[in-house]
């Protein structure tokens, strides 16, 4: 017997229904994941199932004496207490020894006042307290939410294990991937049900929705040729059909009612001028706050094109890493260096830069009616539909928005600025799928610097090329490629009977700045740098930098349509100096790393 059926139930606040005549069976035991574009109503569904809304119509037909729980996406404000009581104040009894075990297994301080805890922390919390209960129904609504990657997968063993059905909404794709059974979509007020795996959805999906607009479009068609027919002169109307008539009525309803799907999020991230080669290079840079060593003897060197992410727990220092390596706080030892035309436009994962009682236009154009994006001139209102806010939403306060709206804001926003370098701290939290996998294009597309810090496992691994990753004390260590990759080398390190050093297979492994790899001997050394050759090294930088300008300019020389109706001898002259400068560009890099090579046994 089904623990919950929704039977032809419909749901609407004004306008449009959220659910229209929708049907549902959750079964004992199953694992659904709940998809659907923001907006669409896939949080009232769940409000819905846990008896906080009433339908409009329909029938709900709950098994009786269910135990229900339900985590929010957002964190309550009246919550007082201890984790301990907060997670024993759900709905419904609580076994003592039931509670401590959920307590232990999520690593949660029982004593602890829930009112001192981080975000990430303060779900958990939530979530124990979901669990306390031993529901027979779990609704979790984007459970993943501020959580990091230890507290993320821990999550996930507990709900593999968890013996009652689940029903979730989540925008992290391998969390679909391990745990659901059964993907239901809400689509314009309608619910389907796709079994089996999140890829065979995708799959199913596209086919529907393919198969939905070719019908569509020949419906249209017919409609046109009726529409002309009717229109037609009085002896072609002396014989017309009645029976053809009712049915052109009837058309005209059904395309009139007819639900288009909402529009797509349109972005472009606005490439500014070209930074220099090198970007950052740091040299055995720490940061100590107190006694705690955050970072301890990072180094690394980033350059033009990378996209970097960062990982490790909540609080370990991810934001303070990204502070140190953009300049804008000062290590407590080490040496970093910049590059040159540095062009930096930051995602803030607090939304510290939107003003809550400013309107959604003011926050992204201070009062201004345009904004300029790639060199032409959009109005706000026509630029924020493209991030699906209606002119109506578009003049509504920030702080009635959604977070999925805030985050979509703050990207609008960014993407108003032409950079070289994109930091994002966490873009991903509130975003529907579809959104997740457009700013991933845009990402892979990007032809600055991207460093990024993110939970979501697939977008790290689909975005990134290499990895900073906290691991323990202020070690971070570099890996090359994204989560997944890390994971490998990690585990192939720790099988090895090695430290968990990435060695050759990192970036800067790659580049010569990595430290040789463990060996029963000790590896021979080169020599130090002499006084002439550190010189040298000195000087590259400014020489490389000066190299490129040159070419750069040369370049934009020979792309000059004009350039070449001049003499043959001067189109010669250029291209031969081109030429000249990419050999002499290629020559100063492979010093250079000569040089930095030597540099490590000083």
């Amino acid at each position: 017997m089904a623990l919950v059926s929704l039977q032809q139930v419909s749901l609407a606040f004004g306008g449009r229904p959220l659910l229209d005549e929708v049907n549902l069976q959750l079964e004992p035991g199953e694992r659904i994941c709940l998809l659907g574009r923001n907006g669409e109503g896939k949080s009232t569904l769940l409000r819905l199932l846990n008896g906080e809304v009433e339908a409009d119509g329909g029938e709900i037909v709950r098994q009786k004496g269910l135990r229900c729980a339900c985590l929010e996406q957002e964190v309550p404000a009246e919550l007082r207490g201890t984790v301990y009581q907060v997670a024993a104040g759900g709905p419904g009894p609580v076994d003592s020894l039931h509670l401590e075990k959920v307590l232990s297994r999520l690593d949660l301080p029982a004593e602890q006042e829930f009112g001192s805890l981080s975000g990430g922390l303060k779900r958990r919390v939530l979530l124990a307290r979901a669990l306390a209960g031993d529901p027979e129904l779990l609704l979790l609504d984007e459970p993943t939410n501020h959580l990091d990657i230890a507290a993320i997968t821990r999550m996930e063993e507990i709900l593999l294990n968890f013996p009652g059905a689940l029903l979730f909404v989540t925008h992290d794709r391998q969390l679909v991937r391990r745990l659901a059974t059964r993907i239901i979509e809400l689509d314009r007020g309608r619910l389907t049900s796709w079994p089996g795996d999140y890829d065979n959805y995708l799959r199913r999906r596209d086919e529907r929705l393919a198969a939905e607009q070719s019908g569509q479009a020949k419906f249209d068609r017919k409609l046109a040729e009726e529409e002309a027919w009717i229109r037609q002169g009085i002896k072609a109307r002396r014989t017309r059909n009645q029976g053809r008539v009712e049915a052109l009525r009837k058309m005209r309803r059904d395309r009139a009612a007819r639900r288009e799907q909402s529009g797509r999020v349109k972005m472009q991230i606005q490439d500014g001028t070209r930074s220099g080669r090198l970007v950052a290079e740091a040299k055995e840079l720490s940061f100590t706050y107190g006694a705690e060593p955050v970072i301890s003897g990072l180094t690394t060197t980033i350059m033009r094109g990378d996209k970097v992410g960062i990982i490790g727990p909540n609080g370990v220092g991810k934001s303070t890493l990204l502070r140190l390596l953009l300049g804008q706080l000062a290590p407590t030892a080490g040496h970093l260096r910049l590059g040159v035309n540095l062009e930096i436009c930051y995602f803030d994962q607090q939304r510290e830069q939107l003003d809550p009682a400013r309107t959604v236009a003011d926050n992204l154009a201070e009062g201004r009616d345009t904004v300029l994006i790639n060199g032409q001139s959009r109005h706000v209102l026509g630029y924020l539909k493209d991030f699906l806010f209606t002119p109506e939403r578009a003049r509504s306060p920030v702080a009635i928005l959604s977070g999925g709206e805030k985050n979509r804001l703050l990207l609008a926003r960014l993407f108003t600025r032409p950079c070289n370098v994109l930091v994002m701290d966490e873009p991903t939290n509130d975003l529907d799928v579809e959104t997740l996998e457009l700013l991933e294009e845009l990402l892979l597309d990007f032809k600055g610097t991207l460093l990024l810090v993110s939970h979501d496992r697939a977008f790290l691994d689909n975005v990134v090329t290499s990895t900073l990753v906290f691991e323990g004390q202020g070690r971070v260590v570099e890996y090359a490629g994204g989560y997944q990759d890390w994971l490998r080398q990690r585990a192939a390190a720790e099988a090895a009977g090695k430290n968990t050093e990435p060695a050759a297979s990192t970036r800067a492994g790659e580049r010569g700045n990595a430290a040789p790899a463990a060996t029963g001997e000790k590896e021979r050394q080169p020599a130090g740098l002499s006084f002439t050759e550190k010189h040298e090294l000195a000087e590259l930088p400014a020489k490389l930098e000066a190299l490129e300008a040159e070419q750069e300019e040369l370049s934009a020389a020979l792309a000059e349509p004009d350039f070449y109706r001049r003499p043959a001898e001067e189109i010669t002259d250029h291209q031969q100096r081109l030429q000249a400068l990419q050999e002499k560009l290629e020559a100063a890099y492979q010093r250079w790393e000569e040089l930095e090579e030597k540099a490590q046994a000083d």
